[in-house]
């Protein structure tokens, strides 16, 4: 079975570098556009299109794997193409849309990143994404390597991404939740509102870890896909 691993904002593909020791599965981590290797492209104007380019390149079956941004995007393809999906790892995500005020937020950092790049979003984030201080000099490396086109895309795309709630309780595919403990963007009450939508979910909370649990705890993490995974024959 094939795990396509789907990176979150403003990050790419390197986040995900522990995950592929993961055994009893084949992994795949594509940079979005705009992020990580990826040029910007102008066809992304929601998270439908980020989803159509994740399935462009996926198999007819797959477990699918979101990180924050990434998770929006797996609920789009669990929507679009839900016979596609085997299993969901949903990693420090949520199913909602944005509160209004969230969404303005988002408009103002678009107006920011137009005069001022990318450096207010690395900036407001950062503290954010981990906290474990020795980690954030690779973070910030990866994300200060986002491109302007496609943090302003992502962040449209995010204001004016749908609300799922109405599509978990359809979501039949096994599905591994997992949150940091200490993750403030995203918290453990996202995770248990999800798991408790979900039919067929399982919820880890990882200790000691933020936004990106995957890379502060990446041994805690790995063992509970693998587990998931021996599970649910995957």
């Amino acid at each position: 079975m094939q795990i396509i691993w789907i990176h979150g904002f403003p990050l790419n593909s390197q986040i995900f570098e522990a995950q592929r020791k993961i055994k009893g599965a084949e992994h795949k981590t594509p940079d979005l556009p705009g992020f990580g290797r990826q040029p910007p492209a102008p066809a992304i104007q929601g998270i439908g299109d980020y989803a159509t380019y994740v399935l462009a390149s996926s198999p007819k079956e797959a477990v699918f794997a979101g990180l924050s941004m990434g998770g929006y995007i797996c609920f789009a393809i669990a929507r679009m193409a839900p016979e596609r999906v085997r299993g969901l790892i949903l990693i420090d995500t949520k199913e909602t849309a944005d509160t209004a005020d969230g969404r303005k937020g988002r408009f103002d950092m678009i107006e920011k990143v137009q005069k001022e790049g990318i450096k207010p979003v690395v900036e407001s984030m950062l503290p954010k994404m981990v906290i474990n201080e020795s980690l954030k000099p690779k973070v910030r490396q990866i994300m200060e390597s986002s491109s302007k086109e496609g943090v302003m895309a992502a962040l449209r795309a995010m204001a004016e991404r749908p609300d799922c709630s109405d599509l978990l309780p359809r979501i039949n595919a096994p599905t591994l939740i997992v949150v940091g403990e200490k993750d403030t963007i995203t918290p453990p009450s996202d995770a248990e509102r999800m798991k408790n939508a979900l039919p067929n979910a399982s919820l880890i909370k990882i200790a000691n870890a933020a936004h990106l649990s995957n890379m502060e705890k990446p041994d805690e993490l790995n063992a509970a896909v693998e587990q998931f995974l021996s599970r649910h024959h995957l």
